[in-house]
């Protein structure tokens, strides 16, 4: 049975709660969040021991594997703190605020015998990986082009977030804080590595974070990206979610919250082992469904990962270079010109 430990008890934190508590193999036994009134009633939930400071809760010696579900600008103290008393670890994106940090984690993570997992639960959308599935069998041959659309309504995520969700200096804004679901899918579908950028975006109203931004990049493999986001759909909108991806044999379209993965191919799609036809049209399960959406099954992976010692799907590497991404976004915001990522300082 592994033993977890949260730290951070806002909205995540508490998504992660609810699926480890329906999952075979692991109990929570330690929480921790300032606000005590929000962690005694938690940690009552779940039976689980309270703390308000992380590094107690960290010490606890029934804590085996904690998971750091705070505002990003506290990931890299925390991070290190959970490296150094040598326990598993799962992080939310992004990983930390700027290159020192980013390059200090990288050696830290070095030989490191716990496993470490980066939350990005687009890798297990399952339509991503039926995605991922037949680009690897060859169904679409050689990636040429992949744009990546994310709109959703900013006007209750500070309610539901917090503010900080808006405020760069704490990790947040649209770019920082949430293009890096899509920088990571990117590299994760192409199976390439974002080697330049250019962008523009829109500012919301002189304030310190873009609420708008389109950039294109080229690819290691000669493809080239686009990605898109917005946070100006109206109030209760559904999120718009969806990528393209068009290769020398092949295309995917995936609408993440419309629930469908369609695939054409002129070499042909496996809708069952050994039949193949030129298209395919496949439901899919939201993010966070109650049942089984993708955070649950990055969840189950990282117990299992634990459980029987194999590598994470996700590594401290790819939450660093989805990072890394960002900043040459912003850079070239910055200069107005296309910018090169640097991957490590």
């Amino acid at each position: 049975m592994i033993k977890i430990g949260i730290i951070g008890l806002g909205w995540m934190g508490c998504l992660h709660a609810q699926y480890l508590g329906s999952i075979d193999g692991c109990r929570i036994t330690a929480l921790c969040d300032k606000n005590a009134a929000a962690l005694q009633k938690t940690a009552e939930e779940y039976q689980a021991a309270a703390y308000t400071e992380y590094r107690d809760l960290i010490a606890d010696p029934s804590v085996e594997a904690v998971y750091i579900v705070t505002p990003q600008k506290y990931h890299y103290e925390i991070a290190k703190a959970v490296m150094a008393a040598g326990k598993h670890m799962l992080c939310e994106k992004p990983l930390a605020l700027n290159q020192k940090e980013i390059d200090e984690l990288r050696v830290l993570s070095r030989g490191y015998s716990k496993k470490i997992i980066i939350d990005f639960p687009q890798r297990f959308s399952i339509a991503t990986q039926e995605a991922v599935a037949e680009i690897k069998k060859g169904a679409l041959g050689d990636i040429q082009f992949m744009r990546c659309n994310f709109r959703f309504s900013m006007k209750k995520h500070a309610a539901i977030h917090g503010a900080w969700v808006f405020d760069k200096t704490q990790g947040g804004g649209l770019i920082l804080e949430s293009s890096v679901h899509m920088w990571d899918a990117v590299r994760y579908m192409t199976g390439q590595e974002v080697e330049s950028v250019m962008a523009v975006a829109h500012n919301n109203g002189g304030a310190n974070f873009e609420d708008s931004f389109f950039c294109i990049a080229n690819l290691s493999g000669g493809a080239i990206a686009c990605v898109d986001m917005s946070g100006w759909l109206p109030e209760n909108a559904d999120t718009d979610k969806r990528f393209e991806l068009i290769g020398t044999a092949g295309a995917v379209y995936l609408d993440e919250h419309k629930n469908y993965l369609s695939i054409q191919s002129e070499r042909g799609v496996e809708n069952n082992p050994g039949m193949f036809t030129t298209g395919m049209t496949h439901k899919d399960v939201m993010w966070h469904s109650v049942i089984a959406g993708g955070v649950k099954r990055l969840d189950e992976h990282f117990i299992r990962c634990i459980a029987k010692d194999e590598e994470p799907l996700i590594s401290l590497e790819d939450g660093a270079r989805a990072c890394e991404i960002t900043w040459s976004v912003v850079k070239s915001l910055e200069s107005k010109k296309l910018e090169k990522v640097h991957y490590g300082s």
